[in-house]
């Protein structure tokens, strides 16, 4: 078997530069995108009954067979400028390689059980020295071909699986589509008994029950047990609105005399003034805290109310001033039940980079916000089932206080589901 990799600016352009060199008889063993634009792979002599290993070793060959390829015009054109070479016995860039893909593949051999999909995800090429000399590129050149070796064997290995479990696969796809993490996937299906004959609806219903049981919310309402809560999160996530929702929700219930609003957010005039209008009109007394007002003077001063509800500074989580509100929450004596507000309309990486951010300031949960906005909720909901973190609340519009709801798993996992069907008929 004969593979190769070919590289072009977009499908068109690879695929013909496919036909040019392999002809019509050529197998398209995978297709990605990747940085500069598009990956093929494809074989001559294709036989599906050759395991991974077989294609890897082939695929690992024509690599080394290209790479000498390019070694040797790289030396023809520097004989031709009238360069000197170093001819002594060090291993040039393609000995190199060819040395450190053995070691890989070693090092796989020697695994317990072998090469697996899990174990690829943990791996992580060694640190390389900045600089732009022959051989470092070259070792960055092979990091990035191993990287893609296993991700293709892993590929391969998960193809094979879907053809063993045609109903897990199913569910994997869907749940990763709908924006689940791979890690949560793989965990999640390992609680599942998923059997190979079973009805896909029948599956898909057991995955929602699962679901419904992993996520946690609280049994009750944080703004009826009081103390003091703050609201965490970056800019633009609704964190002022979470706000004024939760506090005309207390007043309703409570009146306003045992509510008091702070804010900590002095990068914004804004902020400030629109915390003091629902103060206005709510009838409750707003604090806001900067270098005159000390967070903990001013908790003390309000500590005569039931509830204090703090709004933090909306700021990127790669702001140096993120740190600085955090370490403002952690400066006072006082006890603060800390919940991050999370938009469902956020990609999965910004959701992550945003709990990353939050997470050592000890959340106590959060609250979700925006899924009137939302075409799909999964991103947001994969993140607090991987995470563990408990759902307070979740609103899904701009009246105060109708749209603000307390969580519940069941309305949750409902809702998600109707997100899926719909993407999936769209």
């Amino acid at each position: 078997m004969r593979v190769k990799r070919f590289f072009g600016a977009d499908s068109r352009q690879a695929m013909r530069l496919v036909r040019e060199e392999l002809g019509a008889d050529a197998v398209i063993v995978s297709n990605r995108k990747v940085e500069n634009g598009v990956e093929i792979v494809c074989a001559l002599d294709y036989d599906e009954a050759d395991n991974p290993a077989t294609f890897a070793s082939a695929l690992k060959q024509a690599d080394q067979g290209d790479a000498l390829q390019r070694e040797l015009d790289e030396a023809r054109q520097r004989i031709l400028s009238g360069a000197r070479f170093d001819t002594g016995l060090s291993d040039n860039a393609f000995q190199k390689k060819a040395r450190m893909r053995q070691l890989g593949s070693l090092s796989e051999g020697l695994s317990p059980g072998g090469y697996t999909p899990a174990a690829s995800e943990d791996y992580s090429p060694p640190p390389l020295h900045t600089g732009g000399s022959a051989e470092e590129l070259a070792m960055r050149a092979m990091q990035s071909e191993i990287q893609s070796l296993r991700d293709l064997v892993r590929e391969q290995l998960r193809e094979q699986d879907a053809l063993r479990n045609p109903t897990e696969a199913l569910v994997r796809n869907r749940l990763l589509s709908a924006g689940f993490s791979d890690a949560y996937v793989r965990r999640l299906l390992k609680l599942l008994v998923l059997d190979p004959d079973m009805d896909s609806k029948a599956a898909w219903r057991q995955v929602l029950d699962r679901l419904k049981g992993e996520v946690q919310t609280l049994d009750e309402e944080f703004i009826d047990k009081g103390g003091i809560v703050a609201l965490l999160g970056p800019t633009g996530v609704g964190k002022t609105t979470t706000l004024g929702k939760l506090a005309a929700r207390y007043v309703l219930k409570h009146g306003a005399e045992g509510l008091a609003l702070v804010t900590t957010d002095c990068y914004r005039i804004a902020a400030y003034e629109q915390l003091r209008t629902f103060g206005r009109i709510l009838g409750v007394t707003v604090r806001v805290v900067d270098e005159n007002n000390a967070l903990d003077m001013t908790l003390k001063s309000l500590r005569n109310k039931s509830l204090v509800l703090i709004d933090t500074a909306g700021l990127n989580v790669r702001d140096p001033n993120l740190q600085v509100q955090m370490g403002l929450l952690g400066s006072t004596q006082a006890r603060i039940r800390r919940f991050m507000v999370l938009p469902a309309t956020s990609q999965a990486r910004v959701l992550l980079d945003t709990y990353e951010a939050y997470r050592d300031a000890g959340l106590n949960g959060c609250v979700l916000t925006k899924l009137d906005e939302a075409v799909n909720i999964g991103e947001v909901l994969g993140l607090v089932l991987e995470k563990r973190l408990p759902v307070s609340y979740v609103t899904n519009g701009q009246k105060i206080p109708d749209d603000v709801q307390l969580a519940s798993p069941t309305s949750l996992i409902a809702r998600f589901a109707r997100d899926v069907e719909r993407s999936e008929e769209a």
